[in-house]
């Protein structure tokens, strides 16, 4: 049984796409040993499959990082194992040292979970520096056996590569779910996924603020993190508008506690701001609110392929809140159509967006690489 190291220096530890779907189908073939090594956070894992073995590195600062790099390439060097799959650009660097180990030649994978070119274009970085960067990464990205490609979109910026690539979808993975058919007793839009202005935090509050002046009976529950300034910036806006009543600030769950809250609730939310990162990408967040068989509204330059198929969700443009507040008031005041909308996601679920089909295309592309190691 081959040694397979699954190693992130900046994602938690349960990230759903990197442990419960890429560590879990793995470790499920029987071909390896996964060691999943990633950021600890205040969940402890349990119930780890009998192929896996979980270890925590400590949440560091941006600059402080270097010191889990220093454990890492410590750990690579003792164990030696036969495939390296990390999933943050900054290890690209470790990687490059890591091909010069005299006599050891691991598969070593990129699962790129964002197109950092396009994340600095946002930030409007100097060309020259954005130059800079793409140079290196592309030099970088020699030590690479392949890359797995989270988005579709993102190839087009990545044709140089010569190594095997895949697109590996984060859908979702969901076959011990508890079916649960039980609803909030009010109207319950929810979310799920990390919290920032770029993601729509605020977009969600401001609906939440104007169905509040319309007299609308609902709750709001948002659930996963973000910075702790983003987060007390969220609560002072929820305080200053009396919206105690009406929008909770899950934090952290579990994945499964996280389901059964979707299962429970009306409606998702997915108001991301058209980033070029973002654009015609598939937000993983709506096919979970799709396998919990609950409509949804999300960003007009997202998924619009799957709502012209399924018709499972409504899309909005998120700079104009009129629309997003008409869609909202439709969906609480529809409840068959939501209904229904929520039915044909499940049924989109079941036969194309699921994790189930994704796996089979990392599983061969790991077949290939060790076949040519």
């Amino acid at each position: 049984m081959k040694l397979f190291y699954n190693i992130s220096s900046v994602h938690p530890w349960n990230d759903t796409r990197i442990y419960f779907r890429q560590a879990f189908s793995l470790g499920e073939t029987g071909k390896y040993k996964v060691k999943h090594i990633a950021i600890k956070n205040n969940l402890i894992p349990d119930n780890i499959p009998d192929n896996i073995e979980v270890e925590l590195l400590t949440k560091r600062s941006r600059k402080g990082r270097v010191l889990n790099w220093i454990a890492l390439y410590r750990e690579i060097k003792k164990d030696k194992p036969d495939v390296i799959q990390f999933h943050d650009p900054e290890l690209l660097i470790l990687m490059n040292i890591i091909r010069r180990i005299p006599r050891y030649h691991p598969v070593i994978v990129y699962d790129m979970h964002e197109n950092v070119t396009k994340v600095l274009m946002r930030k409007k970085i100097p060309e020259i520096a954005l130059s800079m960067y793409r140079y290196s990464e592309k030099q970088l990205l020699r030590a690479c056996s392949g890359v797995v490609f989270a988005e579709m979109t993102y190839k087009d910026d990545y044709r140089f590569l010569t190594c095997p690539t895949v697109d590996v979808y984060n859908y979702p993975k969901i076959p011990l779910m508890k079916e649960n058919t039980e609803k909030e007793d009010v109207f319950t839009f929810i979310y799920l996924g990390s919290i920032s202005d770029i993601r729509g935090g605020e977009t969600m509050l401001l609906l939440a603020k104007r169905l509040v002046e319309l007299k609308k009976v609902f709750h709001m529950k948002i659930i996963g993190t973000g910075s702790e300034a983003y987060i007390e910036k969220l609560k002072t806006f929820i305080f200053d508008n009396g919206l105690e009543d009406y929008i909770s600030l899950e934090g952290v769950m579990a994945f499964d506690k996280a389901f059964e809250s979707i299962q429970k609730a009306h409606a998702g939310m997915a108001f991301l701001v058209p980033d070029p990162n973002f654009i015609g990408g598939k937000t993983t967040k709506c096919f979970e609110y799709m396998a919990a068989g609950i409509p949804f509204m999300v960003s007009d330059f997202l998924i619009q392929d799957v709502l012209d198929k399924w018709s499972c969700g409504v899309s909005v443009d998120v700079a104009n809140m009129d629309e997003i507040v008409q869609n909202a008031v439709c969906l609480m005041e529809s409840p068959g159509e939501a209904a229904k909308m929520g039915e044909l996601g499940k049924a989109a679920y079941g036969q194309e967006y699921n994790w189930e089909n994704e796996e089979e295309k990392l599983r061969s592309l790991f077949d290939k690489l060790k076949s040519c190691s």
